[in-house]
């Protein structure tokens, strides 16, 4: 018997068996979000069943209710992921910004190309507006305006933004971003760079107006 034979005839141990089903467990909840977000994405929240998100898996219906409690829950989680994509993207754009031109441009080239360069989340986007905005204040969406709000109080505090009300300010961008990226959607062609132009430039010259007071 080779040495590998008897390894691998080894009994399993409780922290190995512990690490193979927490590892199972991460695989079904990814499976589960890929498949609803495709499923939310061709049909629409309204639309859009627990039992259609299942049947793009593998997996069986009880299953589904071992990570998620509705279509609503899983839903959430879809958007509340790809927040914390685009979170993660913002911190490698805006919050590297020197000026205010470049923080603007940032903020809003990297929210509307976000939307629209991925076919599946622009067309999530496209048939789930209203479901998205029930969820705007839930916790992981939060997330999204915590993040713009400390990044501007520290470009304010390194000159880059002049000093203002950093609250009204983060709930300003984020309505234009939001409202302008719905408009942009509904558009044929989607163009994020006209989108984050105009965007840049209004909130720009509000700021610019702001600053000599």
């Amino acid at each position: 018997m080779s040495t590998s034979d008897s390894l691998d005839d080894r009994p399993e141990t409780a922290s190995t068996a512990d690490s193979r089903r927490e590892r199972k467990k991460q695989e079904n909840r990814a499976q589960l979000l890929a498949a609803a977000r495709a499923v939310f994405a061709e049909m629409g929240f309204g639309a859009a069943s627990v039992r259609d998100i299942v049947r793009r898996t593998d997996l069986a219906t009880g299953t589904f209710y071992n990570y998620f409690t509705d279509k609503d829950a899983i839903f959430a989680a879809v958007v509340g992921e790809l927040t914390d994509e685009l979170v993660r993207r913002h911190r490698n754009g805006r919050a590297r910004a020197r000026t205010a031109e470049a923080f603007l441009r940032a903020h809003f080239s990297v929210y509307f190309h976000f939307v629209a360069d991925d076919p599946e989340l622009l067309a999530l986007a496209r048939k789930n507006v209203t479901a998205i905005r029930t969820l705007l204040d839930q916790p992981d969406v939060r997330t999204l305006a915590r993040c713009l709000y400390d990044d501007l109080k520290n470009a304010m505090a390194h000159g880059t933004l002049p000093q203002t009300d950093a609250a009204l300010l983060a709930a300003a961008l984020s309505g234009v971003a939001f409202e302008v990226s719905v408009l942009m959607i509904a558009r044929d062609p989607v163009d994020p760079d006209a989108a984050a132009d105009f965007a840049a430039r209004l909130m720009l010259g509000g700021i610019r107006g702001m600053a000599t007071k």
